[in-house]
């Protein structure tokens, strides 16, 4: 997180550095991102953003936090919404569409923190991980309870399901958004996850 010094500077002087950071770690993961890019662009030393952050490490985990307060404020109305668990994650995919369009850059920092490889990184993708899964779990407990889901799938499996597919979905979402792809592809979740009647099974 910034030290005390980050948020002494003038207001137009911390958001050329926000900037300037948002816009490398857009571009790249955090092991390709350029500190010397990023001090260059918002027109400081190189040496003042030691003053300002411990590490280029310090200065991407502070970008990414940004980024996902922002994100959240768009995804809690899905969580909010009422409906079972297929009319929330539609609407989850919705905002996170509407996210991107928003902010694009804010969207590309937080995919690009998934496809971090850096050992330096890894316990920040292991706590996202389980940050989601914990949030995915609340609802998926109550859908099985409900007999929306079937209670027989190892909920594990389905949250690495539901994880790899939405992945899938927030990187693509000029072909989700077209001719109702994203319904189709969460009725294919609706249709692999919904219980059976046991003559069915």
């Amino acid at each position: 997180m910034p030290k005390q010094t980050f948020f002494n500077l003038e207001p137009e002087r911390r958001e050329a550095i926000i900037k300037a950071a948002v816009e490398e770690f857009a571009q790249a993961p955090f092991e390709q991102a350029s500190l010397t890019k990023i001090v260059e662009n918002c027109g400081i030393a190189k040496g003042s953003m030691y003053q300002y952050f411990k590490d280029k490490r310090d200065l991407y985990l502070y970008i990414v936090d940004l980024a996902y307060e922002q994100k959240r404020a768009y995804v809690a109305k899905a969580f909010a919404k009422e409906g079972d668990i297929f009319s929330v994650l539609e609407e989850y995919y919705q905002e996170s569409y509407a996210f991107a369009l928003d902010h694009p850059l804010f969207h590309q920092v937080t995919n690009k923190f998934w496809d971090n490889k850096g050992g330096s990184l890894r316990l920040e993708l292991e706590k996202g991980r389980l940050s989601r899964a914990s949030d995915f779990a609340q609802f998926l407990d109550a859908a099985m309870a409900e007999g929306k889901v079937n209670g027989e799938l190892d909920p594990e499996a389905v949250f690495f399901v539901y994880h790899a597919v939405g992945k899938e979905l927030i990187d693509n979402f000029d072909q989700v958004r077209s001719d109702g792809f994203l319904k189709r592809v969460l009725d294919v979740l609706r249709l692999g996850l919904a219980a059976r009647e046991e003559a069915e099974k």
